[in-house]
């Protein structure tokens, strides 16, 4: 009986530890869904408000994005209204530079002129920043392969740059005129990095000191110096600069500067002396140029801006051109049609029917179909740039126009036929140069 006793005894020790142990196991199973339970609440929380401000981000994001768009496009529409009027400006000054001798200026008017070519200068710049900061978030993959008279370019920047170089109390040395001194390279990027070059120069260079230049033919490249009083520095592989410490930094736009250079086919080092610092800027020089006459050549141009008619009926007396020119679409068409001529130089923005559609239609009849055609336009974007490539033109010269950029684009058309096969491409954005030459034939149009 007392083993049976021991026995009931344990069994129900037993029992009611694992009752009592159950009861524990239950509430810590309670305990545990009512934290998970409160743990998803919070997740769900949290996710939702996280939800809420990447909804919020991406519309903030939408909205800075179409904003900077809006400003591109302003941008943009400002620099085509202001390359026009320059290239009358710019392009009669270029003018009557050309033939000293058989046209000869006063020195007063000579110092008038420079002058005039200065301020608009110091516009064109302007207009190439406003166009760096509109395509500053585009990809600019279009690199033109031009001819670029590196003198010339870098008298423009230091005209571009003497208000900034004389607030500052430094005086810019541009080296003197030298011949053959022409490189082939994107004209406005040599501009770009020229005057990014200039504008570290006069950073670094103390009141009262001067900015030197020089220009040099060294093998098979032009190389341009400029040279400052700065500290010196080194510009390494990876695109940045190394100073001494303490020394004032460089800015950010001479990395981007050799970047350029470089794909270009040049380079950019960093020099220095005991006088300071500065850069060897080297690009690949072009061969020599010709400048015959074309005596007997037709052209046509329709533009719908008189005073650039105006201009360019003395570049073609002075090239020895017939000119035509009409100011519409239509009349352009027509004109084409009936004079067959031996290159069409055309605007682009027209009114009514622009130069996009004037080139499918020229494309599309057989009597015009294989005329070279020369697009002149103020729309200078990567979009534009992009869309002038699709339509095909022989070369894309875009404004303000320079003298030596369209000789060089009507020497490739009238010797080689098409400047380029169908479907491809040239950009010839322009430096400030100047053509020679004059001759006896007027420029005429109906």
């Amino acid at each position: 009986m007392e083993v049976i006793m021991l026995v009931v005894a344990l069994a129900l020790a037993g029992a009611v530890a694992s009752i009592l142990m159950w009861l524990k196991i239950r509430r810590v199973a309670q305990g545990l869904h009512r934290q998970t339970t409160r743990l998803e609440t919070l997740v769900a929380e949290r996710t939702g408000a996280l939800r809420r401000a990447l909804t919020a981000a991406d519309a903030d994001r939408l909205r800075l994005a179409e904003e900077v768009r809006a400003k591109s496009e302003l941008l943009h529409a400002i620099g085509r209204e202001l390359r026009t009027p320059l290239t009358t400006v710019l392009g009669f000054s270029q003018w009557l530079q050309t033939n000293p001798d058989a046209d000869p200026l006063t020195h007063r008017q000579a110092e008038a002129l420079r002058q005039i070519e200065a301020a608009g200068g110091v516009l064109w710049a302007l207009v190439e920043e406003a166009d760096d900061i509109a395509a500053a978030h585009e990809a600019l993959s279009l690199f033109a392969s031009q001819r670029v008279d590196m003198r010339l370019a870098l008298r423009q920047a230091c005209d571009g740059l003497e208000p900034q170089a004389r607030q500052a109390g430094v005086a810019l040395v541009c080296p003197p005129p030298a011949a053959g001194l022409v490189v082939v390279a994107d004209p406005a990027r040599v501009r770009h990095v020229l005057r990014r070059l200039l504008l570290d120069a006069i950073r670094h260079t103390p009141q009262g000191g001067a900015v030197r230049m020089g220009l040099d033919r060294i093998g098979d490249a032009v190389v341009t110096t400029i040279h400052d009083r700065g500290v010196p520095q080194d510009v390494q592989a990876g695109g940045e600069t190394s100073e001494p410490a303490g020394a004032l930094p460089r800015p950010l736009g001479v990395a981007a500067a050799r970047r350029l250079a470089e794909h270009m086919g040049g380079a950019l080092s960093a020099t220095a002396d005991q006088d300071g610092a500065g850069f060897r800027l080297s690009l690949p020089a072009a061969g020599a140029a010709s400048s015959a006459r074309r005596d007997g050549v037709v052209l046509l141009y329709v533009e719908d801006n008189l005073a650039n008619i105006a201009l360019m009926r003395q570049v073609a007396l002075g090239l020895g051109l017939t000119l035509y020119s009409a100011t519409t679409g239509p009349e352009g068409l027509d004109l084409a049609r009936a004079l067959r001529p031996d290159v069409i130089l055309l605007d682009i923005g027209l009114p009514g029917m622009d130069g996009y559609e004037v080139k499918a239609r020229l494309d599309a009849d057989p009597a015009t179909r294989r005329l070279p055609v020369l697009a002149l336009t103020a729309a200078a974007s990567p979009a534009d740039l992009r869309k002038g490539q699709a339509a095909g033109f022989d070369a894309y010269l875009t404004k303000p126009l320079d003298l030596l950029a369209l000789a060089t684009a009507l020497n490739a058309a009238l010797c080689e036929g098409p400047a380029t096969p169908a479907g491809a491409f040239v950009e010839t954005q322009p430096v400030l140069t100047g053509t020679t030459g004059s001759g006896p034939k007027e420029a005429t149009s109906p």
